[in-house]
């Protein structure tokens, strides 16, 4: 049996602050850091600042400052409202701790592939991003940040982070008619469990939906935390209104598009979306026109519908909190609190098997009549199902600028004479 370290040959002690294990010595790598710190620059102070306030923290993840030389097989994913998103091989990996035997870094994740987000909105302020990053760094729910990177041709930063294969969208898509209640409680747990740690401290998610939920291969279920979290308003007036947001309009609460700040309760509303999703595989609003007039229907009360046939496959109470999570009043939105104990509860009451009120007993028979459901009502189902849920040629799930109703104030009525175009309608896709 191998003796316990106790201290690594410079004199550190193992202790609450400092860890020794696998020749590895954590005040050992913090010093190295600090000596390689003259050796790179991301040529932006602020930037620099912050990953070597990481390296010299007690965290356990490090951010760290990756030549773009160390990327190999890049291959482009996906474009998205503020940049793009590659895959690419780490050929030497990053550093992992010093190894005070070898006297030399140990890396990790050597030949692994990552995701580079190229940032090409000049709006972002990719330093305020990582501030607040660093804030929640160790959460678990919150997928891994690597690092910083650039691109050398046009000169935008990339954040380097762990790939998925893909978001919750895609996920619902490929499992949706095999997908439990317990399967479906548990997604939710996790996002409400994200919501919770950003809410204490004082953040706020802005873009909740299902493609900022990410999947890894193995089913786990993290927040993705975009680019537009943590900004303050983009454009004020003297009135203390917004006349411009990011985001996609299905996920926006209707104070927000009004021009109001987006806080915690806008979160929930979002997190209502979710559940839609969830229970009927469909994106709010999947049929419509993601345009000014979908913006004024939503502030006058307008939700997505779940289809007649999917009806007896939800819990009651299911529907009710998610219209609670909808509803006009942010005030009567359930906290991310409230919705975590909530989920929790029942999958531990799933999972134990324990049937013992009226939420468990509505549970159990939704779970009945989707899962007895003959191969041929289920195929008539999936037909349906496909046609209600065609994507119109101008709705959009991708992040982008939205001019607000406050914004558009002025605008409105030449809008819905015809004499003025729609700023928020896209163009039809063909």
């Amino acid at each position: 049996m191998s003796q316990k370290i106790e201290s690594c040959p410079a004199g550190h002690s193992f202790d609450l602050n400092n860890y020794i294990r696998n020749e590895r010595c954590s005040l050992c790598t913090k010093e190295y850091f600090i000596k390689e710190f003259k050796t790179w620059s991301s040529r932006n102070v602020n930037i620099d600042k912050i990953i070597q306030e990481s390296q010299t923290s007690n965290s356990y993840r490090t951010l760290q400052w990756i030549p773009f030389d160390n990327f190999q097989n890049i291959e482009h994913i996906a474009d998205g409202g503020r940049g793009s998103v590659y895959s690419a091989k780490l050929e030497n990996g990053i550093k992992l701790g010093w190894n005070f035997i070898k006297q030399d870094w140990k890396y990790h994740l050597i030949g692994f592939t990552v995701a580079l987000k190229e940032i090409k909105d000049s709006r972002i302020d990719i330093v305020e991003f990582f501030k607040l990053i660093t804030t929640i760094f160790d959460q678990e729910y919150i997928p891994y940040y690597y690092g910083i990177s650039k691109n050398p041709t046009t000169q935008n930063y990339i954040i380097v982070m762990y790939l998925f294969d893909g978001d919750l969208h895609d996920y619902l898509n490929k499992r949706f008619w095999d997908l439990s209640w317990a399967s479906k409680i548990d997604i939710l747990i996790t996002i409400a469990w994200c919501l919770v740690s950003l809410h204490a401290e004082n953040l706020v998610h802005c873009n909740l939906h299902s493609g900022s939920i990410l999947v890894t291969g193995h089913e786990e279920i993290l927040t993705d935390l975009d680019l537009n979290k943590f900004e303050n308003d983009l454009i004020l007036n003297s009135n203390n209104k917004n006349n411009e947001i990011y985001g996609s309009i299905p996920y926006i609460p209707p104070e927000v598009l009004k021009g109001n700040k987006f806080t915690r309760e806008g979160d929930i509303y979002s997190f209502g979306g979710i559940m839609y999703e969830i229970v009927t595989a469909q994106r709010p609003f999947a049929d419509q026109a993601h345009d000014t007039y979908l913006m004024i229907d939503i502030c006058n009360g307008l939700r997505p519908k779940v289809p007649d046939f999917m009806l007896n496959w939800i819990p009651e109470w299911y529907l009710d909190l998610m219209y609670r999570c909808w509803s006009d009043d942010p005030s009567k939105r359930p906290t991310s609190i409230e919705l975590s104990n909530l989920f929790s509860e029942i999958s531990n009451k799933l999972y134990g098997d324990v049937f013992d009120n009226n939420v468990m007993w509505q549970l159990e028979i939704a779970d009945e009549n989707q899962r007895y459901t003959s191969k041929s009502q289920k195929q008539e189902l999936f037909e349906l199902f496909l046609y209600s849920s065609k994507l119109h040629p101008q709705s959009c799930y991708i992040g982008r600028y939205i001019h607000t109703l406050h914004g558009l104030h002025d605008l409105l009525e030449e809008i819905k004479s015809g004499k003025s175009s729609d700023p928020n309608l896209l163009k039809p896709q063909f």
